[in-house]
């Protein structure tokens, strides 16, 4: 999804009522992530261990090591698309790192209203080329 193909746009009050069910989906996403993430650095410090033992690493083990990175990155992907479904940005798994599309209905700009896990609402909006860095107040928000 480029910066400016979405396929939703939320109002301050939508996003907010949104953030139950992205806390439940982050909260299956990070146990997903985290039994993956671990049996990818499992295999690979297998893998080194056994090199630098000065045993050779055998194909199998090669492949079972790409399988399980291959895997990791299949999940991203598919939670990205799910949230993508939902007209909701997921930036950064692991810091549930959330953007929703707004539009200012003043101007007709587009902004991203983003939120990150653990924060208590919506305080912050950037433009779609800023990101995270680039948040401002929602009080600055167009309407």
């Amino acid at each position: 999804m480029t910066a400016y193909e979405f396929n939703k746009f939320f109002a301050l009050e939508e996003a907010v009522e949104e953030l139950p069910w992205v806390v439940g989906q982050l909260k299956q996403a990070h146990a997903e992530m985290r039994e993956l993430r671990d049996a990818a650095i499992l295999s690979k410090r297998l893998v080194l261990a056994r090199q630098n033992s000065g045993r050779k690493t055998t194909d199998a083990e090669v492949v079972a090591l790409q399988e399980r990175f291959e895997a990791f990155e299949e999940a991203v992907a598919a939670w990205v698309d799910k949230f993508g479904q939902q007209g909701i940005i997921l930036r950064d798994v692991d810091a549930g790192l959330i953007d929703f599309p707004y539009r200012a209905e003043s101007t007709g700009e587009v902004y991203l209203l983003c939120w990150r896990l653990n924060e208590d609402g919506i305080f912050y909006f950037h433009g779609v080329n800023e990101g995270f860095a680039g948040r401002h107040p929602i009080t600055l928000l167009p309407d």
